[in-house]
């Protein structure tokens, strides 16, 4: 074998994702604080887009003998293709995983190359969705601007706006980020300053599996 990891991995698409997960387990008490992280937490990587994350996962797992190797990804739509694509790369190094996903994230085992394998589907392993849909559940309930994001959002595309359908939310979120205390910080630093909640169901069942996923207490 070529070599191996250093240390358990949590794979993530890009910047945004990291910073965002990050600020997100230290909200739950996972302390990311520092740097360099803990070496009892796994180390965040970033694999710059969903392809380049799917077309490494049979190496990266392969590489991860006797550690712990997690992977977060949007679902995109529809979730079941998302998955499918997953399900072929986890077979290909012997991990058996159901025909759907799991709603509380998935979690086995590659006998063959003595790793432990995660996956998680953004939002919530359910739903059609990606990291901003997450973020969107952690809005304070009541919000009175996210609503006036979202007719600012729309009529924006009314007037030629040219993000793409699936970008909306996307949109929604920056242009409700642009109004508050201090306009346009990036996720996590929205996180960290508590624009955004924590604890949706879909946060906390992502933080339980992370925990799960690579021994957290």
């Amino acid at each position: 074998m070529a070599g191996t990891l250093e240390r358990s991995v949590v794979r993530v698409e890009g910047k945004d994702d990291m910073h965002t997960l990050v600020h997100l387990l230290l909200r739950h008490g996972i302390d990311y604080d520092t740097k360099p992280w803990p070496p009892q937490f796994p180390e965040f990587k970033e694999s710059d887009s969903i392809e380049k994350m799917l077309q490494g996962m049979t190496t990266a797992i392969e590489l991860s003998a006797g550690r712990t190797i997690g992977f977060v990804l949007d679902a995109d739509s529809p979730l079941d293709d998302r998955w499918r694509a997953v399900r072929d790369r986890l077979q290909q190094v012997a991990v058996a995983a159901p025909t759907s996903p799991p709603p509380e994230g998935f979690v086995g085992e590659s006998p063959k190359y003595r790793a432990r394998v995660g996956v998680w589907l953004m939002p919530d392993n359910c739903h059609d969705g990606k990291l901003e849909t997450l973020l969107s559940t952690l809005v304070e309930e009541g919000d009175s601007l996210i609503g006036h994001a979202e007719q600012a959002t729309y009529g924006a595309k009314d007037l030629g706006a040219r993000f793409s359908e699936p970008d909306t939310i996307k949109a929604i979120l920056h242009a409700w980020l642009a109004w508050q205390e201090e306009p346009g910080c990036p996720y996590g630093t929205a996180i960290r300053a508590r624009y955004f909640r924590h604890d949706s169901p879909a946060a906390i069942g992502f933080v339980a599996w992370f925990r799960k996923v690579f021994r957290i207490e």
